[in-house]
């Protein structure tokens, strides 16, 4: 259990010190922030057009960070001969793909918050569409702060503590984005889209599945052959129940339909579109399938995995 632990938190930190893991976070972030900016053109529908293209780009992000986070720690390892060495100490192959695992999922919460967060802020601003439309523009400050504080934060933990800027950063960011939308939710309660908390959480669960089928991809290749495979059973997963969700009384399909992962329970548009409420059975649903799918995958990526030799 202690290797577990020791392992998931390593697997965590190497994740959130990445490059990309920063870069990824602000760019989506500033783009959903100016997001008005696109939507200020349609025909009096900002709001919704603002959600589409947020969630579209938490659940495309949340996808990128995970196969990458995943490649990187898993392929990248296997590659630099580092996953040798460690497993020669006295760590067993399915604790160090569950450590890897735990250390990308737990990854995933320090995208979705501040994404999330700012595209509450963001549909509480408003939209200036017409004339008479109400835009609330000292919230640009809450946005605005947060990112600005953290790489001050960062800046100066990197310069006199000698802290790694990345990982603070991100530290620094997710907190000051969660003060800042706890407190304009304070200071207008009831105005804020909270529901959309739930939605995102869906992202992140969507961003869970996909960790241990890339761990499997970047047992067998390099980072880029694991990417492009991720991606492709990405695509499938969205496009399965359109396919052959009506072709299920068929033999073969009956095989294969459960084997591929089913991205499209994760995308909850109908919460957001037409405000519907998310049951707890159907949430329950969802981690239950995330949890299940997530373990089988696990189990076979160390079979695979454990008659392999590593130089």
């Amino acid at each position: 259990m202690r290797s577990l632990t020791v392992l998931s938190h390593i697997s965590f930190q190497v994740c959130i010190r990445q490059p990309f893991f920063s870069l990824i976070i602000v760019v989506a972030y500033l783009f959903i922030l100016s997001s008005p900016a696109f939507a200020m053109f349609t025909m009096l529908n900002a709001a919704q057009l603002i959600q589409d293209m947020s969630m579209g780009t938490i659940l495309m992000v949340v996808m990128a960070v995970s196969v990458l986070g995943t490649s990187s720690i898993i392929a990248g390892e296997v590659e630099e001969k580092t996953a040798a060495l460690m497993l020669s100490k006295p760590v067993s192959r399915i604790t160090f793909l569950t450590g890897k695992f735990f250390g990308v999922a737990l990854s995933l919460f320090l995208v979705v918050l501040p994404l999330a967060s700012v595209l509450i802020m963001t549909l509480f601003m408003g939209v200036p569409e017409a004339a008479y439309s109400q835009v609330n523009y000292p919230t640009l400050w809450f946005e605005l702060l947060p990112l600005a504080g953290a790489v001050v934060v960062a800046a100066g933990a990197s310069y006199y503590a000698d802290r790694h800027f990345a990982s603070t950063f991100i530290y620094s960011f997710n907190v000051m984005v969660l003060i800042s939308l706890i407190v304009l939710y304070l200071l207008n309660k009831g105005a804020l889209k909270m529901e959309l908390l739930q939605v995102v959480l869906f992202m992140w669960l969507a961003g869970v599945l996909i960790v241990p089928i890339s761990a499997i991809f970047s047992l067998q290749g390099s980072v880029l052959f694991t990417l492009l495979l991720s991606f492709f059973v990405f695509i499938a997963g969205l496009t399965v129940s359109y396919f052959l969700g009506d072709m299920t009384d068929r033999p073969l399909i009956r095989i294969i339909y459960p084997l591929i992962p089913n991205f499209q329970i994760y995308w909850v548009e109908e919460v957001w579109t037409k405000g519907e409420k998310l049951t707890g059975s159907y949430i329950w649903d969802a981690v239950k399938y995330t949890a299940i799918y997530c373990t089988a995958m696990l189990f076979l990526g160390w079979s695979l995995w454990e008659n392999r030799e590593l130089s």
